[in-house]
């Protein structure tokens, strides 16, 4: 396992593939290519249509030509899917391996991209949460995979007590590696299982502040995540996808739409933030709510 890469680009990652596909696509097919693409530690992972599939290898092999730093080019040809969140990965060029280490804000993710989901998009995401936790806090954190967002706030806030949950026994077992990597092992307890069921069979009432990362499952758990916290009081940060054509408006409409969800859990509404963290697709947002409760 090679070292650590710290996460190079922003803006300018945006362009790597155009950059590598120029010499190998047409300026017709150039102009539709998806111009995305995701930085792992020294692993970049490729979104690209079926109709480049015959030139999708010679596209790998140009990009690390011009990102020395990368070592390995992955496809992903399938959706985030099934209850551990895994996703189907095609090797394209480089070294034989899914396994990595990604840096940002200090803090060090070993991961397999093969076994557990994991989102550099999210790295602004994970330290804003980290940055609004105060000294003592007691944090769950339903979904929390390989560790990002717990091992953030056990670095750069002084929780009292993070419990850290999540079904994938994988991803469980990068969490504990990334605890010693991080030297928060102390801090944080890891618990393989699910997480509504853990929360209501033993960790209620515990909680200061409930992280619900996971969209797909958020809203559902959102009453779950209300009874973690100490006398049904403290803040929830649930993320959510919501549907708008334009994203400056994303946060009004997933205020608006989620708030029956919020009425139920008696939310006050005017301490209640909404940011959009960031554009999945066309006409279409993730939004983190910061609800107190």
């Amino acid at each position: 396992m090679r070292p650590a890469f710290r996460q190079k680009f922003k803006a300018p990652e945006l362009r790597l593939l155009s950059k590598s596909a120029r010499d190998v696509l047409d300026a017709g097919r150039l102009a539709r290519l998806q111009k995305g693409v995701d930085i792992v530690g020294d692993i970049a992972i490729l979104k690209l249509s079926d109709e480049l599939q015959d030139e999708s290898y010679r596209i790998a092999e140009s990009l690390l030509g011009v990102a020395p730093h990368l070592k390995v080019v992955l496809r992903q040809v399938g959706p985030v899917e099934s209850q551990f969140r895994t996703r189907k990965l095609e090797w394209l060029a480089g070294e034989h391996r899914t396994e990595t280490v990604h840096e940002e804000f200090g803090c060090q993710y070993r991961v397999d991209l093969s076994a557990a989901y994991f989102s550099p998009r999210l790295s602004y995401e994970r330290k804003r949460i980290a940055d609004l936790v105060s000294p003592g806090e007691c944090a769950v954190n339903f979904f929390a995979g390989v560790g990002s967002f717990s091992i953030m706030i056990a670095r750069h806030a002084r929780p009292s007590r993070i419990y850290s949950l999540d079904l994938n026994p994988l991803a469980v077992r990068y969490h504990v590696l990334n605890n010693v990597l991080n030297g928060v092992r102390e801090m944080i307890d890891v618990i393989c299982g699910d997480a509504n069921r853990i929360v209501s069979s033993s960790l209620t009432g515990c909680a200061d502040r409930v992280l619900l990362p996971l969209p797909d499952l958020a809203l559902d758990s959102l009453a779950t995540a209300k009874s973690a916290l100490k006398n049904g009081q403290g803040v929830v940060h649930c993320y959510a996808f919501v549907e708008s054509y334009h994203r400056s408006e994303a946060g009004d409409k997933a205020l608006q739409e989620l708030s029956p969800m919020l009425e139920r859990i008696e939310a006050m509404r005017e301490k209640t933030k909404v940011r959009v963290v960031r554009s999945v697709g066309p006409c279409r947002c993730q939004v983190c709510l910061d609800i107190c409760v």
